[in-house]
């Protein structure tokens, strides 16, 4: 009887500890959910108002575009290039754009043709392709109508000739807190690439890779740290480790702009590094010029002959020798609806 009563107790506070446990164990994981929600819900309340003081981020690749339109924009040297606009319709929906290059090196000419039609009701644009390599395109943009911010785009290419396709899917999604970029490629593998940028009080900070999905592997890795300012830009970045680099932009007057652009790879002795300036004396006039690591000099003049015609040309020259061969270039732009 003494041992039934003890084996009775002992019953009893095996019950106990186990309710006891459970409870504790309840409560823990209450504990944890309710400290959960309140991080999220302090997560949330500061990007809210992080993202309410800020403006809207650029993606990864507008990083330092300011700088890079100095050493790019308005140098056409070594081809002879017309670009046309055009647009219609009652609302100016329907868009017609061609270009031709006729390369003097070379001797080759190429040239393409887009039409454009905006459809502002459903948020869609499309346009469809044509170039003198017998390539048939056709892109497909959806805009915030699945989500506020969210850009969906159809890439897709097709020649006839031979019967390949290719074809792309990318994603943008934009609001105060970050700007992110999914490109996906379904030609191969498929091939991922990711991009996300943000930033706070004028701090800008960027990351971007590319995955293999066929090899299960991470292509490239690169990061992005830079700075703008009223009237400057600092841009800076590391891809792959191996390669690091920079720009500066400067507004030095509503009329002069400055910029340089330098970068280093991991096993080169030495450093590319550039020089640009663009400078407008009047409304109607630009003057560029540019020098780079290997004395090679180029300038450009970009002459706005109406606001519907701009005629640009050209040249570069090497400092180091001048019997090496110049080039030049000139382009006619004619944009009709500016």
């Amino acid at each position: 009887m003494f041992r039934c009563d003890n084996q009775l107790n002992d019953e009893r506070i095996t019950r106990r500890r186990t309710s006891s446990f459970h409870s504790e164990s309840v409560r823990n994981k209450w504990t944890v959910f309710v400290v959960l929600q309140i991080e999220l819900t302090v997560v949330c309340t500061v990007l809210y108002l992080w993202g309410y003081h800020t403006m809207f981020y650029p993606c990864y690749i507008d990083l330092g575009k300011a700088a890079r339109e100095l050493f790019t924009k308005g140098y056409n040297f070594g081809s002879l290039r017309v670009d046309a606009c055009s647009r219609s319709g009652e609302n100016q929906e329907v868009e017609f754009s061609s270009a031709a290059v006729h390369t003097v090196a070379t001797g080759k000419l190429a040239g393409n043709f887009d039409v454009k039609y905006r459809m502002p009701s459903y948020g869609v644009v499309l346009t469809e392709k044509w170039n003198t390599e017998n390539l048939l395109g056709t892109v497909v943009e959806i805009q915030d109508r699945f989500a506020r911010g969210l850009k969906l785009t159809l890439d897709s290419w097709y020649a006839p000739h031979n019967g390949k396709r290719s074809g792309r899917v990318k994603a943008e999604w934009v609001n105060r807190n970050v700007t992110c970029n999914l490109d996906v490629g379904l030609d191969t593998g498929p091939h991922i690439s990711f991009s996300g940028v943000t930033g706070l009080h004028g701090w800008l900070m960027g990351v971007q890779s590319a995955f293999d999905v066929s090899s299960s592997q991470v292509k490239s890795l690169s990061f992005a740290f830079g700075r703008v300012g009223t009237d400057y830009v600092l841009h800076s970045y590391v891809n792959d480790a191996r390669e690091f680099g920079g720009s500066f932009y400067h507004s030095v007057a509503h009329n002069l702009e400055i910029g340089a652009m330098f970068s280093w790879m991991t096993g080169e002795p030495g450093a590319r590094f550039g020089l640009a300036m663009k400078y407008c004396p009047t409304q109607d006039l630009e003057l560029k010029a540019k020098v780079d690591h290997d004395s090679k000099l180029a300038f450009a003049l970009t002459h706005h002959l109406s606001k519907r015609l701009k005629l640009t040309l050209s040249s570069q020259f090497g400092m180091a020798s001048f019997s090496e061969g110049h080039k030049y270039g000139i382009g006619l732009n004619f944009h009709p609806c500016c």
